[in-house]
């Protein structure tokens, strides 16, 4: 097992989320407890940010057969972390050599756990990084879950397990990015963690669909709240119909099952703002009604956080549902940034890793006990 030691426990965790946004990278100072230490974010570049949604929407199986626009995207997301990486360590008043290990998510284009040949496939070579930057880098932690017989999602729930578990509330921490995952963190029960469906994806891809690309995503909840979603109620109980909504966890889902264009009809006379609103409700009602089947208590706890957090339209939609007893807040009631969550999970992955610490995912994701991610020395 490598001491840390020497490098001080500053660890960087760096990903792309499924909205396809922003590259955010993060330093912490990991021992018993996780320590912010400086975090940057990167606006992803708006033809790439193009290229990544082409690919993303792929019906080949780029991972066995890599095409070359998926290479020249490979090749330029992997600048940019660089980049990104390389601007957090100045900007933090560290030295590359003060930094044990990154743990880099990357940019998923394509997961398919449940195909014949299952993978998940994510840009952002770890090998260029770590040769880049002069940092060991640890990656591919969705693919390594995958080989030892994981769904390869949700990773966040052994990180939620480690440092947002209280003995004395009931929790529920849920992540809402382009899909939303949630971690049940119930008294004196084991955790379970799943995939419930789409978070960001169908609003972002609404508000992009009516402002002709102009917009990417529904700031404040501000369309969505204009709308009426009740003139799509038939459609929104329609698509909540899907066979994996009723799956039982743990589950793992994908933005490449969701796509507005293929929703939307122009036959029914109604507003942007009434499908914005109604592609709100689709990811605030598939949240509560995952939640409701799969969590029996009085009293809890739930914790947002990711660019969901943000939507305060969503929030009030979700907040409209729960029960007197269930409480919503953000992960920044934890001591947590709500935009910060994953950016933690990797660097606290990466330090697993790096110390040849066993992963427990499978209550989220039925892989066995194993390492978790690839080491890719500098």
């Amino acid at each position: 097992m490598q001491s840390t030691s020497k490098k001080n426990n500053y660890f960087i965790g760096t990903l792309s989320g499924t909205s396809m946004d922003a590259i955010d990278a993060s330093i912490y100072k990991i021992t018993n407890k996780i320590k912010l230490v400086d975090s940057i974010s990167f606006k992803m570049p708006e033809d790439l940010k193009a290229k990544l949604f082409y690919l993303s929407k792929s019906k080949k199986n780029l991972f066995q057969n890599p095409t070359k626009a998926l290479k020249q995207a490979d090749d330029e997301f992997t600048r940019i972390t660089v980049k990104t990486i390389k601007r957090l360590i100045k900007k933090s008043g560290l030295c590359s050599s003060d930094i044990t290990a990154i743990g880099s998510h990357g940019q998923t284009i394509q997961h398919s756990p449940f195909s014949k040949k299952p993978y998940s496939l994510q840009i952002g070579s770890p090998d260029l990084i770590a040769i880049q930057t002069g940092i060991t880098t640890i990656g591919n932690f969705r693919q390594t879950n995958i080989i030892n017989g994981g769904s390869g999602a949700p990773l966040t729930p052994a990180f939620h397990q480690k440092f947002l578990r209280n003995k004395k509330e009931n929790r529920v921490i849920i992540n809402i990015g382009g899909i939303s995952n949630l971690t049940l963190l119930l008294k004196n029960q084991k955790i379970m963690g799943w995939d419930s469906g789409p978070g960001n994806c169908l609003i972002d891809q609404s508000v992009k669909f009516f402002s002709n690309g102009e917009n990417s995503f529904d700031k404040n909840g501000r369309w969505g709240k204009k709308g009426d979603l009740k003139k799509l109620d038939k459609l929104i109980n329609e698509f909540l119909s899907r066979e994996y909504f009723h799956r039982k966890p743990p589950k793992s889902d994908s933005t490449e099952n969701y796509n507005f264009s293929e929703i939307y009809s122009r036959e029914i006379q109604i507003s942007k703002f009434d499908w914005i609103s109604a592609m709100t409700e689709i990811t605030a009602k598939s949240i509560f009604n995952s939640l409701k089947e799969n969590c029996n208590v009085k009293e809890l706890g739930i914790y947002l956080c990711g660019g969901g957090s943000k939507n305060l339209f969503l929030m009030d939609l979700i907040k409209s549902k729960l029960p007197k007893k269930w409480k919503l807040y953000t992960t920044k009631t934890l001591g947590i940034d709500p935009m910060l969550v994953e950016t933690s999970t990797f660097a606290w992955l990466a330090k697993q890793r790096i110390e040849s610490r066993k992963i427990n995912l499978r209550s989220s994701t039925n892989a066995e006990i194993s390492l978790t991610g690839e080491i890719f020395k500098s």
